[in-house]
């Protein structure tokens, strides 16, 4: 029986738990804390062979709810599973072989490259006033040109094509590889950029001699056998660990329920029901939340002008990164103002919208998918399924990305909303039982 002090107090009863019963609750909320604290060491510890079953346990997790739905339809598990993991890594396949034909092969990353460190230097000098002969720039620039000139320099350095780079785009100008030649238009570019920055790139070049002509930085490339267990961990661990959660039925659950002292036995099922339902809501709200921004970005970045093949392709990872907040709309609108920056000859559906206002539009786009997306897809697609504080989602993905790098990244949150499931499930839970 719980420890309850009863009181009265202006002829009201008022209840207060025992000293002994508030110790009991520090004690068990510190060890939480020491519990997640080292879970989370552990997994950057052994990142490298973690991650892989992270993402199969992720993909057979998806899966399971179609396998139930399976066998209660008559098919025996062991077809279900056989069935689910064919269509499940079949249907991976044709999506990113389809999504390859809309990337950029060897000759449009040229062509891009090219293009568009045209044009930002082009717009530079048009809005800092300093592209005509005798012109002294404007009030910004005068102030902040120094500054402004050494950003664009930097801009230039990653965007200007290598020696190695120029004589491939010379060849797909003869038409290369069976590929239709390069466009005038864009080979004026081509010589400009190196008229541009020819002085540049001699001072560079002066650089890495006085250097002893090895560059300063440069990482060895990886080793055959580094390489070959990278594929081993991603390509063959990853599809294992999805199959053998899929053959699972329950044997996991009931291995660690096992473990747990009868006096737990109801608490630790209700903490396995409610990180599951969690689990749950945010897999099935996330998915369809992101295939809606992603079709909101597509269709009016196609509405404005954009190639049905960037729109597809910039909706698409757009799309795919709103699952991270703001990470979504951060690529919308960097991916979608540099292809914009190197529009020409727009047709846009939209009679207003033509190639020099097009940044414009592409802002305007994101601004009504992020309208739409708080407005309209999470409360009513989302719900009240994930109910995390801001800050404990912005530091997630911070000390994610910092630990795991990119997948980290993807799943800050997955990892948060169980977390806080099972604390504060635990928790209450115990509080019910008297046993804290």
């Amino acid at each position: 029986m719980p420890e309850i002090i009863h009181e009265r107090r202006n002829n009201q009863p008022v209840h207060r738990v025992s000293t002994r019963i508030l110790t009991r609750r520090i004690i068990f909320t510190v060890t939480a804390a020491v519990a997640v604290l080292t879970i989370i060491g552990l997994v950057w510890a052994l990142s490298p062979i973690v991650l892989p079953f992270i993402i199969g346990t992720l993909f057979a997790y998806i899966c399971t709810p179609l396998l139930n739905i399976l066998t209660r339809r008559g098919i025996p598990r062991g077809a279900g599973i056989l069935l689910l993991f064919a269509v499940f890594f079949i249907a991976v396949t044709l999506i990113v072989n389809q999504l390859g034909s809309f990337i950029p092969d060897e000759r449009d990353r040229l062509v891009l490259r090219t293009r568009f460190q045209f044009k930002l230097n082009e717009r530079y000098q048009q809005y800092m006033g300093i592209g005509a002969p005798g012109q002294k720039g404007t009030f910004v620039y005068q102030y902040l040109g120094t500054d402004l000139d050494e950003f664009m320099e930097n801009i230039n350095g990653m965007l200007r094509l290598n020696k190695d780079e120029q004589e491939l785009f010379l060849k797909y100008r003869e038409g290369y590889k069976g590929r239709p030649p390069i466009r005038d238009q864009y080979y004026e570019y081509f010589q400009k950029n190196i008229e541009r920055l020819s002085a540049a790139e001699e001072h560079i070049s002066a650089d890495r001699d006085k250097g002893g002509g090895a560059a300063i930085g440069v990482q060895p490339p990886p080793s055959r056998l580094s390489s070959m267990m990278a594929g081993i961990k991603i390509w063959i661990i990853t599809p294992l660990v999805f199959l053998f959660l899929l053959i699972d039925d329950g044997e996991i659950k009931r291995f660690f329920i096992g473990l747990v002292p009868n006096r737990y036995f109801e608490v630790s099922l209700a903490v396995f029901d409610k990180v599951n339902k969690a689990i749950g809501n945010y897999l099935r709200g996330i998915l369809i939340e992101c295939s809606l921004v992603a079709t909101a970005y597509i269709f009016l970045f196609t509405l404005i002008g954009f190639e049905i093949k960037m729109a597809v392709l910039i909706g698409l990872f757009a799309g795919l990164a709103n699952a991270i907040p703001l990470l979504g709309l951060g690529i919308a609108m960097v991916s979608g103002s540099a292809y914009a920056l190197i529009a020409e000859n727009v047709t846009s559906v939209l009679p207003f919208i033509t190639a020099d206002n097009m940044i414009l539009a592409v802002a305007g786009c994101v601004l009504i998918v992020m309208m739409m997306d708080n407005g309209i897809f999470q409360p009513f697609v989302v719900g009240g399924a994930v109910k995390l504080h801001p800050l404990a989602v912005f530091i997630g993905i911070i000390g994610g990305s910092m630990m795991f790098g990119f997948a980290g990244l993807i799943l800050a949150i997955p990892t948060i909303v169980v977390v806080k499931e099972m604390v504060f499930t635990l928790f209450s839970e115990l509080k019910d039982y008297y046993i804290i």
